[in-house]
């Protein structure tokens, strides 16, 4: 067991001046850096905006599932996730393709392409195949995303009756970060 203690340093961000530690099974510190490793732990919301992919735009219905079966409904759910999967892949193949990270591929715009190109991808010769899917990864690569904003806003809410504070005056101009994350990150051992 590894322990990684660390502290941001920025007082625009959450947990600015706190000791956080950061256990982790990477034992070797010249394959897994401990900033690194502090810095990717605090991406790993980002599984949020999956659960959303799969969710919101690629299934887009908001009907349950059609199955009548707990089997069924587990099949189903099942073919979702495969599905969400070879999406992602596909991207990831394309990032590589393009240079880019996968995160700034656009999901939506990969469900679009895969969609629109499943019917010729069956009549295609399979000659043609491979050239037809260098297209679709090149135009996966496309549409890229912007880099994320380095903001962060206050865990305030509207409503009165909620474990966060209640939104106030002095939460519309939050103050913001100067520096990206991976900068106000510092290893103390």
């Amino acid at each position: 067991m590894r322990v990684i203690e660390y502290t941001i340093h920025d007082p625009a961000r959450t947990g600015h001046g706190l000791r956080h530690r950061l256990v982790t099974s990477l034992l070797d510190p010249v394959r897994y850096p401990a900033h690194d490793l502090a810095v990717a732990y605090h991406e790993r919301w980002e599984v949020e905006i999956t659960i959303d992919e799969a969710d919101t735009h690629q299934r887009q219905a908001l009907r349950p599932f059609r199955s009548r079966t707990p089997l069924g409904v587990l099949q189903e759910f099942y073919g979702l996730l495969l599905a969400h999967y070879l999406i992602r892949a596909t991207m990831h193949e394309a990032a590589i393709l393009a240079e880019v990270a996968p995160d700034r591929l656009s999901f939506v715009h990969s469900v679009r392409i895969l969609r629109s190109a499943a019917f010729p991808a069956q009549i295609v010769a399979p000659k043609q195949s491979a050239d037809g899917y260098q297209q679709l990864l090149h135009d996966i690569g496309q549409a890229r995303l912007p880099q994320r904003d380095n903001r962060i806003n206050p865990r305030v809410v509207k409503r009165k009756m909620s474990n966060f504070a209640l939104k106030r005056e002095e939460h519309r101009h939050w103050p913001q970060p100067a520096k990206s994350f991976s900068e106000t990150v510092v290893i103390l051992i």
